[in-house]
Protein backbone atom coordinates (compact mmCIF):
# COMPACT_ATOMS: atom_id res chain seq x y z
CA UNK A 1 0.00 0.00 0.00
CA UNK A 2 1.33 3.31 -0.57
CA UNK A 3 1.67 6.55 1.87
CA UNK A 4 -1.19 7.82 0.31
CA UNK A 5 -4.18 5.59 0.89
CA UNK A 6 -2.10 4.39 4.57
CA UNK A 7 -3.47 7.81 5.54
CA UNK A 8 -6.37 8.18 4.09
CA UNK A 9 -7.13 4.68 5.78
CA UNK A 10 -5.32 6.23 9.68
CA UNK A 11 -7.59 9.38 8.83
CA UNK A 12 -10.99 7.78 8.06
CA UNK A 13 -9.73 4.79 11.47
CA UNK A 14 -9.12 8.35 13.51
CA UNK A 15 -12.69 9.70 12.83
CA UNK A 16 -14.35 6.35 13.18
CA UNK A 17 -12.61 5.88 16.63
CA UNK A 18 -13.97 9.95 17.35
CA UNK A 19 -17.36 9.27 15.98
CA UNK A 20 -17.58 5.93 18.38
CA UNK A 21 -15.99 7.52 21.21
CA UNK A 22 -18.48 10.62 20.91
CA UNK A 23 -21.35 8.18 20.60
CA UNK A 24 -20.67 5.78 23.28
CA UNK A 25 -20.20 9.42 25.82
CA UNK A 26 -23.68 10.84 24.24
CA UNK A 27 -25.14 7.49 24.48
CA UNK A 28 -24.01 7.29 28.35
CA UNK A 29 -24.86 10.47 29.70
CA UNK A 30 -28.21 10.61 27.99
CA UNK A 31 -29.61 7.59 29.98
CA UNK A 32 -29.23 9.70 32.69
CA UNK A 33 -32.46 11.61 31.78
CA UNK A 34 -36.24 11.22 31.78
CA UNK A 35 -36.04 10.73 28.15
CA UNK A 36 -33.27 8.77 26.71
CA UNK A 37 -33.88 8.04 23.60
CA UNK A 38 -33.44 11.79 22.79
CA UNK A 39 -29.79 12.54 21.58
CA UNK A 40 -28.37 15.27 19.59
CA UNK A 41 -26.60 13.04 17.60
CA UNK A 42 -22.93 14.67 18.23
CA UNK A 43 -21.25 12.08 16.50
CA UNK A 44 -22.87 12.65 13.72
CA UNK A 45 -20.64 15.90 13.34
CA UNK A 46 -18.16 13.08 11.84
CA UNK A 47 -20.62 12.03 9.16
CA UNK A 48 -21.53 15.29 7.73
CA UNK A 49 -18.20 16.25 7.83
CA UNK A 50 -17.77 13.12 5.40
CA UNK A 51 -20.94 13.69 3.35
CA UNK A 52 -20.26 17.55 2.94
CA UNK A 53 -16.48 16.47 1.29
CA UNK A 54 -18.44 13.92 -1.00
CA UNK A 55 -16.74 10.75 1.14
CA UNK A 56 -20.16 8.60 0.92
CA UNK A 57 -18.59 5.07 1.66
CA UNK A 58 -16.35 6.58 4.69
CA UNK A 59 -19.59 7.99 6.06
CA UNK A 60 -21.70 5.16 5.47
CA UNK A 61 -18.32 2.94 7.07
CA UNK A 62 -17.79 5.66 10.17
CA UNK A 63 -22.05 5.19 10.34
CA UNK A 64 -21.92 1.93 10.63
CA UNK A 65 -19.36 1.35 12.82
CA UNK A 66 -19.73 3.51 15.48
CA UNK A 67 -22.97 2.07 15.87
CA UNK A 68 -21.29 -1.46 16.15
CA UNK A 69 -18.78 -0.07 18.44
CA UNK A 70 -21.34 1.68 20.64
CA UNK A 71 -23.38 -1.08 21.07
CA UNK A 72 -20.67 -3.47 22.35
CA UNK A 73 -19.06 -1.17 24.60
CA UNK A 74 -22.57 0.26 26.27
CA UNK A 75 -24.25 -3.36 26.21
CA UNK A 76 -26.89 -2.50 23.40
CA UNK A 77 -25.22 -4.41 20.63
CA UNK A 78 -28.33 -6.40 20.37
CA UNK A 79 -31.23 -4.21 21.41
CA UNK A 80 -33.50 -1.75 19.21
CA UNK A 81 -30.78 0.97 19.67
CA UNK A 82 -28.49 -0.30 17.93
CA UNK A 83 -31.06 -1.14 14.47
CA UNK A 84 -32.10 1.95 15.24
CA UNK A 85 -28.79 3.61 15.27
CA UNK A 86 -27.77 1.60 12.24
CA UNK A 87 -30.92 2.38 10.03
CA UNK A 88 -31.32 6.11 10.53
CA UNK A 89 -28.06 7.01 10.08
CA UNK A 90 -27.94 5.28 6.83
CA UNK A 91 -31.32 6.97 5.61
CA UNK A 92 -30.20 9.73 6.90
CA UNK A 93 -26.16 10.12 4.39
CA UNK A 94 -28.99 8.99 2.03
CA UNK A 95 -31.23 12.00 2.22
CA UNK A 96 -28.02 14.53 3.04
CA UNK A 97 -26.43 13.07 -0.16
CA UNK A 98 -30.04 13.36 -2.29
CA UNK A 99 -30.18 17.12 -0.99
CA UNK A 100 -26.37 17.43 -1.54
CA UNK A 101 -27.04 15.98 -4.94
CA UNK A 102 -30.03 18.03 -6.23
CA UNK A 103 -28.13 20.68 -7.21
CA UNK A 104 -31.38 23.47 -5.07
CA UNK A 105 -27.76 25.33 -3.61
CA UNK A 106 -28.62 23.49 0.25
CA UNK A 107 -25.50 24.44 2.92
CA UNK A 108 -24.08 22.61 5.12
CA UNK A 109 -26.98 23.53 7.62
CA UNK A 110 -29.96 22.57 5.00
CA UNK A 111 -28.12 18.93 4.53
CA UNK A 112 -27.40 18.90 8.01
CA UNK A 113 -31.23 19.16 9.16
CA UNK A 114 -31.90 17.06 6.12
CA UNK A 115 -30.06 14.25 7.48
CA UNK A 116 -31.30 14.63 11.43
CA UNK A 117 -34.77 15.08 10.17
CA UNK A 118 -34.71 11.90 8.24
CA UNK A 119 -32.63 9.75 10.95
CA UNK A 120 -35.55 10.73 13.59
CA UNK A 121 -38.15 9.94 11.21
CA UNK A 122 -36.80 6.58 9.86
CA UNK A 123 -36.30 5.49 13.54
CA UNK A 124 -40.02 6.81 14.11
CA UNK A 125 -40.82 4.63 11.41
CA UNK A 126 -38.94 1.61 12.65
CA UNK A 127 -40.20 1.35 15.94
CA UNK A 128 -44.11 2.11 14.44
CA UNK A 129 -43.25 -1.27 12.11
CA UNK A 130 -40.86 -3.69 14.48
CA UNK A 131 -41.09 -2.43 17.94
CA UNK A 132 -44.67 -0.90 19.11
CA UNK A 133 -46.86 -1.82 16.83
CA UNK A 134 -49.67 1.30 17.39
CA UNK A 135 -50.01 4.45 15.32
CA UNK A 136 -49.55 6.46 18.72
CA UNK A 137 -45.88 6.21 18.48
CA UNK A 138 -45.91 8.99 15.90
CA UNK A 139 -47.31 11.13 18.94
CA UNK A 140 -43.41 11.57 19.20
CA UNK A 141 -43.01 13.26 15.01
CA UNK A 142 -43.46 17.19 16.73
CA UNK A 143 -41.16 16.46 19.04
CA UNK A 144 -38.41 14.44 16.71
CA UNK A 145 -38.98 17.41 14.08
CA UNK A 146 -38.16 19.59 16.53
CA UNK A 147 -35.11 18.18 17.76
CA UNK A 148 -33.87 17.18 14.15
CA UNK A 149 -34.30 21.08 13.26
CA UNK A 150 -31.96 21.80 16.18
CA UNK A 151 -29.47 19.34 16.31
CA UNK A 152 -29.33 19.74 12.50
CA UNK A 153 -28.31 23.02 13.34
CA UNK A 154 -25.60 22.34 16.30
CA UNK A 155 -23.87 19.67 13.75
CA UNK A 156 -23.62 21.87 10.88
CA UNK A 157 -22.10 24.34 12.99
CA UNK A 158 -19.60 22.40 15.00
CA UNK A 159 -18.97 20.61 11.66
CA UNK A 160 -18.10 24.11 10.13
CA UNK A 161 -16.19 25.23 13.26
CA UNK A 162 -14.00 22.04 13.29
CA UNK A 163 -13.25 21.87 9.70
CA UNK A 164 -12.32 25.45 9.97
CA UNK A 165 -10.06 24.54 13.22
CA UNK A 166 -8.46 21.44 12.28
CA UNK A 167 -7.70 21.25 8.59
CA UNK A 168 -7.62 17.50 8.05
CA UNK A 169 -6.45 15.97 4.55
CA UNK A 170 -8.25 15.26 2.31
CA UNK A 171 -9.71 11.20 2.62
Amino acid sequence: MNTKKENKLLLLALLTAAAASIHIVESLLMRMFPLPFLRIGLSNVIVLYLVWKRRALSAIVVNIAKAIIGGLITLTLLSPSTLLSLCGGFAAIMAMLLAQNIRLGFSVYGISIVGAVTHNLTQLLIVRQFIIHSDRVFMLTPLLLSIGLISGCVIAYITLYADAKLKLPGL
